[in-house]
């Protein structure tokens, strides 16, 4: 459940000063797809008597 996570939004947007900004709080805050994946293959990587059923994860600089 990330909150902020690096999307490709700003791909998309065309106003040069909103896409700044977004730019700048996703650099501050986002939780890159590669972290994602990290935790998903570590995750998986447990033994088969392991089940782990719920994944939390949040940007340590973003309030709940």
């Amino acid at each position: 459940m990330p909150r902020a996570v690096a999307p490709e939004l700003t791909d998309h947007i065309t106003d040069p000063g909103v896409r700044e900004s977004t730019e700048m709080f996703y650099g501050e805050v986002a939780i890159s797809a590669d972290y994602i994946a990290e935790i998903i293959a570590f995750a998986g990587s447990r033994p088969r008597r392991v089940n782990p059923n719920e994944i939390l994860v949040r940007p340590t600089s973003q309030a709940r």
